[in-house]
């Protein structure tokens, strides 16, 4: 039984979300309502983000704690809210995540700056890992045991949370002192081959009726990450036990990661002077949620079409393009962005048999801004104008909420009858769109409800699901 030395042991964590199994439709209800708060002071941005709360599902029922908790959560972990001078504003990385929907880019972004130490956690535990003289990014170590593992192998290499926790997670050798991820993989293997187990007994983790933990909850925090990871489309997972492997499909985002360098380096200052404490640290929370909202247009966290389904779009919308326009080749933005793509491919699917005015299905370049993403067509000769909006999440979740801007809302009143709205759903089990026609009129019908901030959340009522139309190999 192997067990990390004493002298080594440390303890990483950071707040665990009581919504953990819920976390995807939780973060995206969240996002979409406080993205266009006004700033306002600290006290009544978190009223107004309880109440909110409140209207979750059933937490209706729930006590004013158990909704602070949530808050709390939501704020320290995922950086939601950024604070200046007692004033609370909507994270950038929330507004984001409103306006794209997509909760594998937002767990990207979240991952690309995870750190220990850093303002997640309170100031007493921050004090503690810069004491420790712990520096450590768990995304990228992960990554980089993951791939120095298979080069050993020769194939496919996995790891569970718990050889992660007791082979690095809790080491001071590897969080402390730098041991690299070829180590620990070649320790990990060792282990597998001698068949030895893990003692999650420590001391330091008795509980205080004297009883150790599971262990499960030893291995949770590193098991956290590891579940973040796969939301992110980094790793797969499998088995009863969890095993965790690179995700083949997303070198590009696995790469961005691994060629980062940045850190949060406003505690280094203390790592050689002692004169800290938690009145000197807690200055420093704001910012770090600067710091966490600061990155943006990293295109590899963008979610992309398949190889073999950007080809067989890329085949079908050249087929029209190249009868249209003498041969003429199809631009490549045509072919780019994820949702759009899918949906104007459904169109042509849709119309194929049935019209011979496909000529007029395109996208509408952003820059024009008309009020809506594509000009497609109805079957009588007719247009229709469709606006997308895209949900991308690892399982199946519908909040029927999304944001639309004045300029769509003032262009679904104009067209009326002929301005619908996508609401595309994808996640690993099926792709299927909400369609609503004329929107103005299913909230004048009660259908659907539209807040001050154009925050529009949808009744069953105001359309019909359908399934994604796509090409088959």
């Amino acid at each position: 039984m192997y067990k990390i030395p004493d002298k080594y042991f440390f303890r990483l964590h950071h707040v665990r979300p009581r919504f953990k199994n819920d976390v995807e439709e939780v973060l995206l209800y969240i996002a979409t309502s406080i993205s266009e708060m006004e700033a306002q002071p600290k006290k009544d941005f978190k009223e107004y983000l309880n109440q909110i709360l409140f209207k979750f599902k059933k937490n209706s029922t729930s006590t004013k704690k158990t909704i602070d908790n949530w808050r709390t959560e939501i704020s320290a972990l995922f950086g939601f809210i950024q604070e200046e001078n007692e004033i609370s504003n909507p994270g950038k990385i929330a507004v984001r995540l409103a306006e794209n929907q997509y909760l594998d880019e937002f767990f990207n972004y979240f991952l690309y700056s995870f750190q220990y130490p850093a303002g997640h956690i309170k100031a007493t535990n921050v004090i503690k890992q810069i004491e420790a003289k712990i520096k450590f990014k768990p995304c990228n170590f992960i990554l980089q045991l993951l791939n120095e593992g298979e080069k050993l192998t020769k194939k496919p290499f996995r790891i569970t949370a718990e050889e992660l926790t007791q082979c690095a997670y809790y080491d001071l050798r590897v969080t402390r002192d730098g041991r690299s991820p070829i180590d620990v993989s070649k320790m990990i293997l060792q282990h597998r081959k001698s068949k030895i187990t893990y003692d999650h007994k420590y001391e330091q983790l008795k509980t205080s009726s004297g009883k150790f933990p599971s262990k499960g909850d030893v291995s949770r925090y590193a098991g956290d990450i590891l579940d973040y990871m796969v939301l992110a489309n980094l790793l797969h997972h499998k088995g009863t036990g969890y095993y965790y492997y690179l995700n083949k499909d997303a070198l590009e985002a696995i790469n961005c990661h691994l060629n980062s360098s940045h850190w949060f380096s406003d505690y280094d200052e203390f790592y050689s002077n002692p004169n800290m404490d938690t009145s000197i640290i807690s200055r420093y929370k704001d910012k770090w949620f600067d710091y966490v909202n600061s990155f943006d247009g990293i295109s590899e966290f963008l979610p992309t079409l398949g190889s073999k389904e950007t080809e067989n779009i890329s085949k079908l919308i050249q087929e029209y393009y190249q009868r249209l326009k003498g041969g003429q080749k199809v631009p490549t933005k045509i072919i780019g962005d994820y949702g759009e793509t899918l949906v104007l491919a459904h169109e042509y699917l849709r119309t194929q048999k049935k019209s011979k005015r496909q000529h007029l299905i395109n996208k509408i370049p952003t820059p024009l801004g008309v009020g809506y993403d594509i000009q497609s067509i109805e079957i009588e000769s007719k247009k229709r104008y469709i606006e997308v909006k895209t949900t991308k999440s690892k399982k199946s979740i519908m909040n029927g909420r999304f944001k639309l801007t004045p300029n769509e809302w003032d262009t679904a009143e104009t067209i009326g009858n002929s301005y619908f709205i996508y609401y595309l759903v994808v996640n690993e089990i099926e792709k299927k769109i909400f369609v609503i026609k004329n929107p103005v009129e299913q909230h004048s019908k009660g259908c659907l409800t539209v807040d001050k901030n154009l925050v529009v959340e949808f009744s069953e009522e105001a359309g019909q699901w359908q399934k994604l139309i796509e090409i088959q190999n």
